[in-house]
């Protein structure tokens, strides 16, 4: 009786964690996209000494949202201005979202410095006070919408203006839909010394229908009209042309995926050498962009002059930051952990059972690398409330789960079955937790557990654990049902047949 009782206790708690476990994903999901963390070192840049872009009277910027280098590549406004210039392919960093990077463009740090990661609709309140725009008086911003990213960045003047008593939202949007292109040429044909417009329409549809849709293209071939008329408003001003990150095929972006982080950028104009260099990093261009307005960037800066950058281009991954000495040890001791706990579960005496090793976790996780590829913050699955594709990947492998801890309980203990089928899985989320430093949010701390790889590894491995746990408890409970409904009566004792007459 002791023993099912027992037995009855370990369902109740993994049918409790399979129940709890996707609120607490959402819960996570919701640091991720609103805190900012902690500011920390950036990545080391080689330097070296170089001259940067001579002062220029007029400086235009223009950014078009979520535009991926090989679409850039295939707009021809776009091209025939990058080779009168400096063509760059350029790594935005970590995390690749908008406000983030484009906090790093105008800071010159990254965002690792700055600690903004995602803010997903929360404007920098106040705005950026010591960006280059905010040393620039005069400066002026116009956006096509979500006008909250040019009024987070310091600039003197950004429009469209805020909706009173609401930073994130924009005042009156539906006339500014057909106002905005002309403010923005009547700035960019103004005597501000620098000048910045935001296009957004090819990110809209990238979220909408991915890269690889003809609406995507559609919006790229709009932006590519707009910066020829925006171009042909200032011919003699120093042009500099950005994105602030790609897209994935299908849509997404945020993660460190090459596509997404890499992307390119051009400097067209008086003191500009023609040419095309390697790999650079985005705060070479807030270096590039400070030279061209006549200040000076802002003393932790790892910008450098274009010269130096252009000579000591990047290797493709040197801009994503290293995770923590210290974190990560712990991170590896954990799954060390799970790993010899597994290990112990499966050994007998004189045998191994390797049937009772967590094989669907084995199965689960092929089958999901396979369906979707490795998880980053650039999928929209990774935040999906629901999770639907999360699940459908390793949702066969459920039943592996079920079948071992069934049978493995008429063969050995209780505790050497959920050893077996459970200690790996929930090693690994600890050990992805603990990488991206989600203890303290998960806790109730306003910060963004955000670090490549890792943050995006614990939104699949919550509900993958939370699956597993509930295959588990639902298999411990069959066999109690079984063991309860239907046991073996005793054998009768014979009876001995009456004698005749």
């Amino acid at each position: 009786m002791r023993a099912r009782i027992t037995a009855l206790a370990v369902v109740a708690v993994l049918l409790a964690y399979a129940y709890v476990a996707p609120g607490v994903r959402r819960e996570f999901i919701r640091d991720v996209i609103t805190w900012d963390a902690e500011p920390s070192e950036p990545v080391e840049l080689r330097g070296g000494a170089g001259v940067g872009l001579a002062p220029i009277a007029r400086t235009r910027v223009i950014l078009i949202d979520g535009l991926s280098a090989q679409t850039a590549r295939t707009m021809p406004n776009w091209m025939a201005l990058c080779r009168k210039g400096l063509a760059l392919d350029v790594d935005v960093g970590f995390p690749t979202v908008s406000l983030p990077v484009e906090v790093s463009l105008w800071t010159g740090l990254t965002q690792q410095q700055t600690g903004v990661m995602f803010r997903s609709d929360r404007p920098l309140v106040p705005p950026l006070s010591s960006s280059i725009p905010a040393r620039v008086p005069g400066s002026l911003a116009v956006a096509e919408d979500h006008g909250f990213i040019v009024r987070s960045l310091g600039f003197s003047s950004a429009l469209p203006t805020a909706l009173p008593g609401s930073p994130a939202k924009d005042f009156d949007p539906e006339p500014w839909k057909g106002a905005w292109q002309t403010a923005a040429l009547d700035a960019v044909s103004s005597d501000a010394k620098l000048v910045f417009v935001h296009v957004l329409r090819v990110d809209t549809w990238g979220h909408k229908k991915g890269r690889d849709s003809a609406e995507y293209r559609n919006a790229a071939s709009e932006a590519d009209a707009i910066l020829a008329t925006m171009v042909a408003g200032a011919p003699d001003a120093r042009w500099f042309l950005l994105s602030d990150h790609g897209h994935l095929a299908r849509g997404g972006h945020g993660g460190e995926d090459h596509s997404v982080r890499q992307v390119e950028h051009c400097i067209v104009g008086p003191g500009v050498v023609p040419g095309r260099a390697g790999l650079v990093h985005l705060v070479d261009m807030s270096h590039a962009i400070a030279d061209s307005v006549g200040v000076t960037v802002d003393k932790a800066s790892r910008g450098r002059p274009i010269s130096v950058a252009r000579a000591m281009s990047l290797d493709p991954d040197e801009a994503v930051p290293p995770l923590a000495l210290g974190t990560g040890a712990i991170a590896i001791f954990i799954l060390a952990l799970g790993l010899a706990a597994s290990a112990w579960s499966v050994r007998r005496v004189q045998r191994v059972q390797w049937w009772l090793a967590p094989s669907w976790f084995v199965v689960g996780v092929l089958l999901f690398f396979i369906l979707n590829g490795e998880p980053t913050l650039s999928m929209p699955m990774v935040y999906a409330r629901t999770g639907e594709r999360l699940r459908e990947a390793w949702e066969p492998a459920l039943i592996l789960a079920a079948a071992a801890t069934f049978v493995g309980l008429g063969r050995t203990t209780l505790l050497r079955v959920l050893v077996a089928q459970l200690a790996l899985p929930f090693a690994c989320l600890a050990a992805a937790i603990t990488a991206c430093g989600g203890w303290a949010p998960l806790l109730g701390a306003e910060l963004a557990p955000v670090v490549p790889h890792y943050t995006a590894y614990v939104s699949p491995l919550l509900l993958f654990t939370a699956h597993g746990a509930a295959a588990v408890g639902l298999a411990v409970l069959a066999r109690i049902a079984l063991a309860v409904f239907y046991r073996r009566r005793p054998a009768e004792t014979p009876r001995t047949e009456p004698s005749a007459g």
